[in-house]
């Protein structure tokens, strides 16, 4: 009989707080990210010329990073498309975004070839790319991994994560959308942070 009564009373607790908590909040997991607000400080990726440079294009946008590469069969296109509509979405808003392609494929993926994919899409989309140590370096800030499957072989793939960063106008990661996410859906998280 106390075990039914104890089981009623969480019940009702558990009810009354889903009750009470807000229908449109999300959650914010920049508490489990480092402090990002320095990490373009921290890393350099290569310029037009092929020189390792800092990337300064970043400062008072909300950034949408992504990191895929330019022989991906699958993933990147469709995520970098989504970025793409996310700035038509946005109209005028754009200004405040800047999407970012990453490419994880340091050894086939120069400046020039990731400005090529990304200006198919959107030519707003940064391009980037560095040498091993920079990407490491990224990916780790980004708690994120890459892997060069049968790298001996011309064709190889790339495995890498599908998930878009959000971070906030100062560098905070805000959101992870996962893969397959509707791009008006993504428009809309990002408008939370304009």
């Amino acid at each position: 009989m106390r075990i039914i009564h104890t089981l009623k009373i969480t019940l009702l607790i558990l009810l009354t707080l889903v009750i009470l908590s807000p229908t449109n909040s999300y959650s914010d997991i920049s508490k489990a990210f480092p402090d990002m607000s320095n990490v373009f400080e921290r890393v350099s990726f290569y310029d037009k010329n092929n020189k390792i440079t800092k990337f300064n294009g970043h400062q008072n946008k909300v950034l949408l990073v992504f990191f895929g590469y330019t022989h991906c069969p699958d993933v990147c296109p469709t995520t970098v498309l989504d970025m793409a509509r996310v700035m038509r979405g946005l109209g005028d808003k754009s200004s405040q975004v800047l999407p970012m392609f990453i490419s994880v494929d340091y050894d086939r993926d120069d400046y020039k070839k990731v400005r090529e994919y990304v200006d198919f899409f959107d030519n707003r989309i940064a391009a980037l790319t560095s040498n091993k140590e920079n990407i490491d370096a990224l990916t780790k800030f980004f708690k994120t991994k890459y892997e060069f499957v049968d790298p001996k072989n011309k064709g190889y793939i790339v495995e890498h994560s599908s998930n878009i960063y959000v971070l906030d106008k100062k560098l905070q990661v805000k959101k992870i959308i996962p893969n397959g996410i509707p791009s008006t859906e993504i428009t809309r998280i990002v408008k939370k942070f304009l």
